[in-house]
């Protein structure tokens, strides 16, 4: 799968928009099936050798678990970011779309978070206390090397042209 597929990357003659948090769309279906139908089906397989509270538990568990990949479904995959470049805007669509920037305001970043580093945009004046995440996380292995040269050459570079900023911008910070 082509590295413009795991963003949902579109380019026209007057926008670029992507949707960051695409790749995980299939696994996070993945992991929900398995929560709605395996978990369950253990459960009851196991409702009689189990106590009270040990079921209990184990419902809190799920309860969390199914939680938090409907939390990631609902909010977190279908964000999507859209550069304008005739009102020379950027904006964020979940439900309603809301600008964030213009692009003589936006600055780029590369962040290191949890052992591994992604990229971000925001604004000049305030990049690091608030930030919008625009990949996904890479480590230092050779797959992750390959995806980022692949990241940066198909979608970052695009959107770092359209909105008119040298790729090279941190290194003069």
């Amino acid at each position: 799968m082509d590295i413009t597929d795991h963003y949902k990357f579109e380019e026209n003659g007057s926008e670029i928009s992507f949707m960051p948090n695409y790749s995980f769309f299939r696994t996070l279906v993945w992991w929900l099936a398995l929560g709605i139908i395996v978990i369950p089906a253990i459960i009851y397989y196991f409702i009689d050798t189990i106590s009270g509270n040990a079921f209990r538990v184990v419902l809190a568990v799920w309860v969390v678990y199914m939680g938090y990949l409907l939390f990631d479904l609902f909010f977190r995959i279908p964000v999507k970011y859209i550069f304008d470049k005739s009102e020379k805007c950027i904006y964020r669509k979940w439900i309603l779309t809301r600008k964030i920037m213009n692009f003589d305001e936006m600055a780029y970043s590369i962040n290191n978070d949890r052992g591994g580093y992604y990229y971000a945009i925001g604004k000049k004046r305030n990049l690091f206390v608030k930030s919008y995440k625009i990949s996904n996380y890479f480590s230092d292995s050779k797959a992750s090397n390959r995806r980022e040269d692949e990241y940066i050459e198909k979608i970052l570079c695009p959107v770092l042209i359209a909105v008119g900023i040298p790729l090279n911008q941190q290194a003069e910070q």
